[in-house]
């Protein structure tokens, strides 16, 4: 269960089904998988996310979505990231919503996503730095509620699924290509528009 909601709209934003009920996620046919870390005050040890990594790992997931982020650098989170990202995984996190990039995205094996505004203008507070990657919508984003119904919700946690709902439906024409094949599409056929500290 949800307590909080948060991870249900960002599952929304990537998969809710187009069955004319509150919104169309991006890719509605993906294959979705849920391991909880936040509790209901959107918190979680270290530890926690750690174990859900290699539990996703031991899944065989394709992409993990991370719609938080601490400010904290943690050796044993940054090898759980590596082994994710060698076992295949592409890795996408929330840049952060405190002015700079925050772990895991600032890691160099995660694509760490900023928020924009509906105008394409970096939104106030969005992460800043050499480490942000890609920018995607994040303000006022419309998603499944937690009880049902329909949820508002801002931040870079908001744009993290857009990126991954894209990535999926890229990678899904070709489950042969690499995780970094993946990253690099991405990347390349992004627009920038603005400084790359500040857009990625």
């Amino acid at each position: 269960e949800d307590s909080c909601g948060h991870g249900t709209s960002v599952a929304g934003i990537i998969a809710a089904k187009d069955n004319d009920e509150g919104i169309t996620g991006i890719n509605p046919n993906v294959e979705l998988y849920s391991a909880r870390v936040l509790d209901s005050n959107l918190s979680a040890p270290v530890s926690r996310v750690i174990e859900a990594i290699y539990w996703a790992i031991d899944n065989n997931v394709n992409i993990i979505n991370i719609s938080f982020g601490t400010t904290k650098n943690s050796t044993a989170l940054k090898t759980a990231i590596q082994d994710a990202y060698n076992a295949g995984i592409l890795i996408v996190a929330a840049a952060g919503n405190n002015g700079t990039v925050e772990y895991p995205a600032a890691y160099d094996e995660v694509i760490a996503v900023g928020s924009v505004n509906p105008r394409g203008v970096r939104s106030e507070g969005s992460a800043t730095g050499d480490g942000l990657e890609l920018m995607a919508p994040g303000e006022q984003i419309l998603s499944t509620g937690d009880f049902g119904g329909l949820s508002v919700s801002s931040g870079t946690s908001m744009a993290t699924p857009h990126v991954v709902g894209v990535a999926s439906i890229l990678w899904q024409k070709d489950l042969s290509v690499s995780n970094r094949f993946i990253r690099s599409l991405l990347d390349i056929s992004a627009n920038l528009y603005g400084d790359s500290t500040e857009y990625g």
